[in-house]
């Protein structure tokens, strides 16, 4: 009982960390190319043909095969026959055509960011088990996440860094969560940035469906003002089917400034909604 509970845990790691890749590799080669040509262009002159465009092309359909077998094992594991029968016999009749595998529908969230259809298919049919449940992940990982960002001193501390703006503060930690969220993403590669006028997020971890970004706070400027900017987008923002659970680590130049209960009212003033979570450094 225990090894097959094992088991389910590690394929369902393995099954949200391959979507999310093949995810972020459909939205590089699709949505958001470093260059749009087949072909680019050197220093000399000459054209070249983009292998690596090709290959993440042919990765999609490949990984998204493997995906398939994945989730089928996932399936028996959970010993589920009814929904495993639904979903052999919806995809199985395709998984070997490469046309239908990779083929994309969009716009979904904003003019010209299509996703693979057979992606999003398969996340709505793992959103009925609760190791998909974004519910169920905040409590066994989120917590964990905000135990690391809440220990970012330390971590400065430790690789010996020095702080002199918002980059030298997250770039230590952003290498630690990288470690324990494999899928984490670059700001470049989110749908929803441009639905921010001040929340710049620093780190995207999908697999939890959270968001993080750090506001230095230099000695003698007003923390409420950094407040207002981040409540405002917290009203704005409308949602993202990816990223639900939203971090503003506020770092103080000067940890004297810090007044903890003075903070804690300020944000409880404000009406932060549940899923933003501000933490002063």
């Amino acid at each position: 009982m225990e090894d097959r509970k094992k088991e389910i845990e590690v394929i369902s790691k393995e099954i949200s960390t391959l979507l999310h890749k093949l995810e972020v590799a459909f939205w590089e080669v699709n949505v958001n190319p470093a260059n749009n040509e087949d072909y680019f262009i050197d220093e000399q002159g000459q054209h070249h043909f983009d292998y690596e465009k090709e290959d993440k092309t042919t990765w999609l359909f490949y990984g998204t095969r493997a995906l398939f077998f994945k989730i089928c094992l996932f399936l028996e594991l959970k010993n589920v026959p009814l929904y495993y029968k639904m979903f052999v016999d919806k995809f199985q009749p395709i998984i070997d055509n490469k046309n239908k595998v990779t083929k994309g529908r969009g716009p979904l969230y904003t003019e010209g960011e299509p996703s693979m259809i057979i992606h999003d298919d398969f996340r709505e049919f793992l959103r009925s088990f609760q190791e998909f449940n974004t519910d169920y992940f905040k409590k066994i990982e989120v917590n964990k996440l905000k135990q690391i960002l809440e220990n970012t001193n330390s971590i400065i501390v430790k690789t010996n860094t020095t702080v002199t703006n918002e980059t030298s503060i997250y770039t230590p930690v952003k290498w630690f969560v990288e470690i324990v969220y494999p899928t984490m993403r670059s700001l470049g590669k989110a749908r929803f940035i441009k639905k921010f006028s001040t929340y710049h997020p620093d780190i995207l971890i999908p697999e939890i469906s959270s968001a993080v970004e750090y506001k230095y706070i230099r000695k003698g400027a007003r923390v409420e003002t950094y407040l207002d900017q981040i409540k405002t987008d917290a009203d704005n923002y409308e949602g993202d089917v990816e990223f639900k659970f939203f971090y503003a680590i506020i770092y103080f130049e000067d940890k004297s400034e810090i007044n903890p209960a003075g903070f804690k009212q300020a944000v409880i003033e404000k009406k932060f909604p549940e899923n933003w979570t501000l933490i002063p450094l």
